[in-house]
């Protein structure tokens, strides 16, 4: 019995060294295939980003896009630096030049470097893309700021400071009291509100400000005779210009938020994403003009303020969609200047010879006079028709298209990633280790299958009887 009850205690404590082993193989084997993908890619486009963990220690993750000779193109996680102290340009980009000399990746397939845009990476005499690209001695690389944190900028030009400090002082009073909580939500129902609750404004998460502002404008009849009866100062609730204000703000932002949401999501093509912001800034030129003259098809929080004040003075709304309308013009500069590749790659049939490289355009001209080929473009997706028609005929333009293809237009595979490590590492976790953060991070987050026949037969792994 007593032999028994120390195998017992000797299996608990290897238990968890027996997991980390399984991890790090996994992580291990998980790798070592991924570098052979790489290896055999024609393009390939590197995505970097950098927060903090819970013990305030910098994390750099690095995520890869590569396009292989037959137009597959695959995005993965590529490597995590931790990185202690300042996290300066020269910091990251000696990490980032470990990775790339790990990953034996040439510097020559390299077709974009895409960042949050912070100083560190984007300064023009330290930032980490001027010496990185510079120390490889790459040459065409398209360097961009992701398109979504640039969306996110634009809205700062919006004025409204005050209404949002308003809606956020009544959420959290009613939100943060444990009492007023309770209260809240039993006398939503008893009235058999459409809704049960109010939403937490989060400054960080980009969709929580469209979903408060149009909670708060759906229940403010409700928090307002709530917050009364709070002897609770809510005289904003009964300001005419205040809840007008209130409903241009939920309308705009939440058209703000339809288009970051078109914005997100993996494996999207950079010329995908321009469009989205193209069309959004033809919206608010129609924005700007309806509001001017009172229109308010688009805007049904205000539309309904005007149903009570037929007189209401739109004009100042109209200034503030053309202000946010010259910062949409302002940002997205790296987009701009690569749009004639963009449309090279994805309106061949439209685009002008003249316009386009000057290793492409004999081809080009073959291209667009080829009525079978162009019949093929509206058939088949636009991967598809690279792949099926041009990867042969036309070299150039098949070339020019796997470097398209493999550009990020956004960090939002790093943002997502982020989210994961913190669900790992987290306050019952924070002695866990860098190796084996990295280890679990990349089997959460790869496509890339172990191979575990391999892992067993090399008796790296004990197979159950």
């Amino acid at each position: 019995m007593h032999v028994q009850r120390k195998n017992i205690w000797w299996s608990k404590l290897a238990f968890p060294f027996t997991v980390s082993r399984r991890t790090k193989d996994l992580s291990e084997d998980i790798k070592e295939t991924l570098k052979e993908r790489l290896n055999s890619c024609e393009a390939f486009s590197l995505a970097l980003d950098e927060s903090t963990d819970i013990n305030d220690t910098s994390q750099l993750v690095i995520f890869i896009r590569a396009v292989t000779a037959g137009f597959d193109v695959f995005e993965e996680f590529l490597d995590m630096a931790s990185l202690s102290s300042i996290t300066t340009g020269q910091d990251i980009c000696e990490q980032v030049l470990k990775v790339v000399e790990k990953f034996e990746l040439n510097p020559y397939k390299l077709c974009g470097v895409t960042t949050d845009g912070a100083p560190s990476m984007t300064g023009r005499t330290n930032g980490f893309t001027k010496k990185f690209l510079t120390a490889i001695g790459a040459q065409d690389v398209v360097v961009s700021h992701c398109i979504i944190h640039q969306e996110s900028l634009c809205t700062k030009v919006l004025d409204f400071a005050e209404v949002m400090k308003n809606v956020v002082q009544c959420v959290n009073y009613i939100r943060t009291r444990g009492l007023n909580h309770r209260q809240f939500k039993t006398f939503l129902d008893e009235l058999d509100s459409e809704y049960s609750d109010v939403l937490y404004f989060s400054a960080v998460r980009w969709l929580s400000r469209a979903a408060t502002l149009k909670r708060f404008w759906n229940l403010r009849e409700k928090i307002k005779f709530f917050m009364e009866s709070k002897r609770q100062n809510v005289d904003f609730l009964s300001n005419e210009n205040w809840l007008n204000d209130l409903a241009f703000l939920t309308d705009i932002t939440q058209h703000l938020s339809d288009l970051n949401l078109k914005l997100q999501g993996k494996s999207q093509l950079m010329n995908k994403l321009f469009e989205h912001i193209c069309a959004f800034e033809k919206k608010l030129e129609l924005f700007q003009v309806q509001l001017r003259r009172a229109i308010l098809t688009h805007f049904t929080c205000l539309a309904t303020r005007k149903l009570e004040f037929p007189n209401l003075d739109c004009t100042k709304y109209g200034t503030s969609v053309q202000k946010l309308r010259d910062e949409f013009a302002n940002r997205f500069p790296d987009f701009r200047q690569t749009e004639i590749r963009l449309k090279l790659f994805a309106q061949p049939f439209d685009l002008a010879v003249e316009d386009s490289p000057d290793d492409c355009q004999m081809e080009l001209i073959e291209l667009q006079a080829d009525m079978d080929t162009k019949r093929k473009f509206s058939e088949n997706s636009l991967l598809d028709f690279y792949k099926l028609c041009v990867r042969e005929k036309f070299p150039n333009l098949s070339r020019h298209a796997q470097r398209i293809a493999s550009l990020f237009g956004s960090t939002y595979c790093c943002e997502q990633f982020f989210s994961k490590m913190k669900l790992i590492k987290t306050k019952c976790r924070s002695q866990l280790i860098d190796e084996h953060l990295t280890s679990q991070l990349r089997v959460a987050t790869t496509s890339v299958k172990a191979d575990i026949d391999k892992l067993c037969k090399d008796s790296k792994f004990q197979v159950s009887h």
